[in-house]
Order: C-alpha cells, then sequence, then structure tokens
C-alpha cells in the first residue's frame, strides 16, 4: 500500500505559491488578516493547536489538502486500521491503532477478531500490575517485589521510560522503576545500584527475543540476581514480553510470566500494547487505560475529521512543506515541561526511523527530501542553551512549543504561568523579531524574526492528554510517510548496521574463523587495530 503520485500540477502549484509567500514576513501576514490566530488554529481532541506562526496563509492550506486528497491519506489509515497489509516490503498488518479501540470492536485479520487477545493481555498486565502495587508479588525468597528493572532498546524502550518520566507525578511511591538499555556495562550496574535482588523483577521486552543488546543485559541480569537468590530462584523474577514465546520460555522465562506483543505492532507504535507493562505498574491500571483512552480519541478523531479540522492532516502537511518546499531540514520540539525531558529522543525514533527513508513505492518521486532532523529539549533550559541559535543562527529551523495551562495537580501556578509566558514570548520573539525602528538598536541585537513555529497547548499533563499528544504524534508521523510515498513501518537501515555489527563482534572476540573474517576498509581495519592495542595495553 503506498500513496499515489502527487499530480504534477499540484506540485508546480505549491511551488509557485512558495515563491509568491516567501516574499513576505509573518508580520505581513498577521497584518493582513487581525484574526490570524483563530483563523489557523483548531481544538483538536483536549488540544489547542496554534499554526498561524508558520508561513501559510488560506492558500497553502487549500493546496496542501488537494495533496491530502491526491495522496488518498484516508484511504491509507482506512486500510490500516481495518487490518491490511500497510507495511508493504514485510506483508504485515499495522495495527497499533487496535490497542487501544473499544472492547466491543471487531478487528479481522485473516478472519480472526483480534480484539478478544488484546483484551485478555491487558487484563493480564492488570492483575499482574495490582499485584506488584499492592505488594502480592513474592519473589523466591518470599520478599514482596518493590524494584522492577526495564531491560529492552529502541522501541522496547524509548516509549515506556519517556512515559515513566513524564508521568511521573502519577507513579506508585513505594515501587522503584528503572530502565536500562545500553550494553556499556557501566550502565546496567549504575542501574542495579543500591538494588535488593530478592525485591526486584527485570521486565525484558524484545518483539523477537532476539536482540542483541537486550539479550547480553538478561544475561548479565540472571548473573546478578543468581549471585543472590540462586539459579532454581530466577524464574520468579524474570518477566518478558515478546512475540515469541518459545525463545523467551528457551532463555528461562516461565510461560505465566510472559506477555504477548502481537508481530503487527512495531515497536516505535507499541507502548500502548504489552510493551508498555512498566508504565502500567507505575501509574496504576486506572491512569494507563485512561492514557489509552486519550489515544483512542485521537485515532477516532483522526479518521473522522474534515482537512481544515483535522489536528493530524494538517501537522502533518505543515510538515511536508517546511520540508519539501521550504527546504528546512530540521525541527526543534520544545516541551516546557520538565517531566517531558525525553520526549524528544522518543519522537527521534518515532518520526525518524520512520521518515528517513530515500527508497519510494512504484517511482514515487514527490519531493526531493523526506524527513526531518528532529531535536529539542525542554523549555527554559533550551532557551539558555540554543535558542540563540533559532534567533539569530543562519539556519531557519522550525520550532513545535509544547505547553500546559495547569500543573498536574494545580500547585503553584504563577511558576506554570512563568512557563506559558516564557513559551508565548520565544514564539513571538522568534516571529516577529525586535523591533527595528528603535533607533537605540544596535545591529548584534537585531532579530530579523520571519522564524516559524507551532504551539501545542493543552490543560494539563495526564495520562489522558499524554496518549493524546502520542497518538497525534503517530499519525501524523504515518500521514507524512503516506505523502512522501515511504514505507514508514520498516526500518531496514537499521537492520543492516546491526548485521555488520555482529561480523566486526566475532572477529573483535577472535571467534571467526579465517575464512569467514570479512577485509575490511582501511578506516576499519586501522581502528580495529587500534581498539586492540588500547584493550591489550
Amino acid at each position: 500500500m503506498h500513496s499515489s503520485s502527487i499530480k504534477n500540477q499540484t506540485v508546480s502549484s505549491l511551488e509557485e505559491h512558495r515563491n509568491r509567500i516567501s516574499k513576505k514576513s509573518l508580520i505581513d501576514l498577521f497584518n493582513e488578516n487581525p484574526n490570524r490566530g483563530s483563523d489557523f488554529s483548531i481544538a483538536f481532541g483536549d488540544l489547542w493547536i496554534d499554526l498561524s506562526k508558520q508561513l501559510i496563509d488560506s492558500t497553502t492550506i487549500e493546496l496542501l489538502a488537494n495533496i491530502a486528497e491526491e495522496s488518498k491519506i484516508n484511504k491509507f489509515f482506512s486500510e490500516m486500521v481495518a487490518g491490511n497489509p500497510v507495511n508493504w516490503t514485510e506483508q504485515k498488518p499495522v495495527l497499533h491503532t487496535a490497542l487501544r479501540a473499544p472492547k466491543d470492536s471487531k478487528i479481522l485479520i485473516e478472519g480472526k477478531n483480534i480484539i478478544p487477545e488484546i483484551t485478555e493481555t491487558l487484563e493480564k498486565m492488570e492483575e499482574f500490575s495490582h499485584c506488584i502495587r499492592n505488594k502480592k508479588l513474592l519473589g523466591s525468597t518470599g520478599a514482596p517485589i518493590t524494584s522492577v528493572v526495564a531491560l529492552g532498546i529502541g522501541g522496547s524502550s524509548l516509549g515506556s521510560s519517556m512515559a515513566y518520566k513524564t508521568l511521573s507525578k502519577f507513579a506508585h511511591r513505594e515501587i522503584t522503576i528503572r530502565f536500562c538499555s545500553s550494553i556499556d556495562p557501566l550502565d546496567l550496574d549504575e542501574t542495579l545500584n543500591g538494588l535488593n535482588p530478592e525485591t526486584t523483577i527485570f521486565v525484558i521486552t524484545s518483539k523477537s527475543f532476539n536482540t542483541k543488546e537486550t539479550l547480553v543485559l538478561m544475561k548479565n541480569a540472571k548473573e546478578w540476581l543468581q549471585d543472590s537468590i540462586g539459579a532454581a530462584g530466577l524464574p520468579k523474577h524474570l518477566v518478558g514480553i515478546t512475540s515469541f514465546r518459545e525463545k523467551a520460555t528457551n532463555l528461562g522465562i516461565e510461560e505465566t510470566m510472559i506477555f504477548d506483543l502481537p508481530d503487527w505492532v512495531g515497536g516505535r507504535f507499541s507502548l500502548s500494547s504489552a510493551a508498555g507493562l512498566v508504565l502500567m505498574i507505575s501509574i496504576g491500571p486506572d491512569e494507563f487505560f485512561h492514557f489509552l483512552s486519550g489515544m483512542n480519541k485521537i485515532d477516532h478523531k483522526t479518521l473522522s475529521e474534515p482537512f481544515e479540522s483535522n489536528g493530524t492532516l494538517l501537522l502533518s502537511l505543515i510538515d511536508v512543506w517546511n520540508r519539501s518546499f521550504l527546504n528546512y531540514p530540521t525541527m526543534a520540539v520544545i516541551p516546557y515541561s520538565s517531566q517531558m525531558s525525553y520526549f524528544p529522543a522518543y519522537l527521534q525514533q518515532l518520526m525518524m526511523e520512520s521518515l528517513g527513508k530515500n527508497i519510494r513505492k512504484d517511482g514515487h518521486e514527490f519531493g526531493s527530501s523526506v524527513g526531518s532532523v528532529i531535536w529539542g529539549a525542554t523549555g527554559t533550559e533550551s532557551q539558555h542553551a540554543f535558542f540563540q541559535f533559532l534567533h539569530q543562527g543562519t539556519d531557519v529551523v522550525p520550532c513545535e512549543m509544547l505547553g500546559f495551562s495547569s500543573s498536574y495537580n494545580h500547585t503553584h501556578q504563577e511558576q506554570q504561568n512563568s512557563l506559558f509566558a516564557n513559551l508565548l514570548a520565544q514564539a513571538e520573539a522568534l516571529a516577529f523579531g525586535s523591533d527595528t525602528q528603535e533607533k537605540d538598536l544596535i545591529l548584534d541585537k537585531k532579530l530579523e524574526g520571519n522564524r516559524p513555529s507551532t504551539i501545542i497547548l493543552a490543560p494539563k499533563l495526564t495520562p489522558f492528554i499524554l496518549g493524546q499528544l502520542l497518538a497525534l504524534y503517530e499519525h501524523r508521523t504515518v500521514a507524512s510517510g503516506v505523502v512522501w510515498g515511504v514505507n514508514p513501518f520498516d526500518q531496514w537501515g537499521v537492520e543492516s548496521g546491526k548485521n555488520i555489527a555482529i561480523d566486526i563482534e566475532l572477529e573483535m572476540n577472535e571467534i571467526s574463523s579465517p575464512e569467514n573474517m570479512v577485509e575490511r576498509n582501511s578506516s576499519s581495519g586501522k581502528l580495529m587495530e587500534k581498539f586492540k592495542i588500547f584493550r591489550d595495553t
């Protein structure tokens, strides 16, 4: 499945329009339309999305709507949620939306309704979470489990660690939760520091249960446990989340401690599956189900809203406009919330792994550039780090700022007001610059402005709101992939690098037989030689 080719006329019209609108400034656009702040903002779910500081006008929206129609985005989404194999390189359905669908839904794969299996997994997760939260899950020595260590990498870690940090104010205060994803030996040592093996379980998440980094971490975790509780006690301290039960059981995880991860959900879209178990343990089943409800709310609106009020499609096509027509290669994401410090890294995987492609289906040629480099940091901290570059650097970087009107429990409202004041002030300065009419304004202080930004405002940061935000970014990413004609659900570049690493590692560990050794390029060969010298010194 893929988008049909965009008509040359539509592209030409957008290019001509770009040439015209690029001669205008954001100040010009606001002066031309006193109601621009309202006309280019929409309510989407519980989110308020302000696009008025993007370099767009009503003609831009009309032309982008033509692209949405010609790309058949709505048809793609309908086929995706129905279970058709929209991941065309792997011939798989993509059904992360089913994971948060109502229990009475009916979604068929090869004639079988998958909703009962999803419900069964969620109920098992709920029971398991209650047991830990109520200190009824006992380790091998009879002591209650009070610490959870999540092992996984990529989509098996970024989503859950981001959401855990974001929703830390909802966390169970008597349960310690830590994450480890790196095979850097110091990472696991620091993660386990201060924990008691008798009261610790490891949640190992790997769709294939074949991911090298995760298996190394699991091996080391088992050794750490075994030194204290012995080999016989290991099964009570190991939980597996995977699509391949047999591989997990072969590595010592009991059947009852395995949670099924459907084969049709990709890692970066998997937080609403069993991969979210650690999040459920932390915030509790009730809040986790609120999180799923938030995602489902945006799923529904993405499928049902017309283009002009569809936040998902508008944001997606603005991304295409900024990248393919205005030639902005990066986008900075700035959440004005200290809890969302992991959010840019999560979006890097979601958006850059999905859209970092140069292979398109059936010669689809729309857009010379696909996808943006996503980067960022939290609000006021980033103002004292890289905002100077955003304001006066030689490259224009579109910004996306996320704000919240209240803290999660309505305390410290003055500080929350200050956060929003900073967000709004930066957006204004980026868009409108400094007052060039000031006579005493020296050249070094001049801000030219005309730096585009989007503001997404929400009432407060709760599981329900976070669910809406994540679903919004998921669907926005997929929609952009449809327009650009790339498959947003595979990641063959990553797989290639993994295979090369296996060969190099065998050679570094002197396991490779001479006939199987690959002749490396002069750079790699020299680096391997130097590594061995440093290692053996």
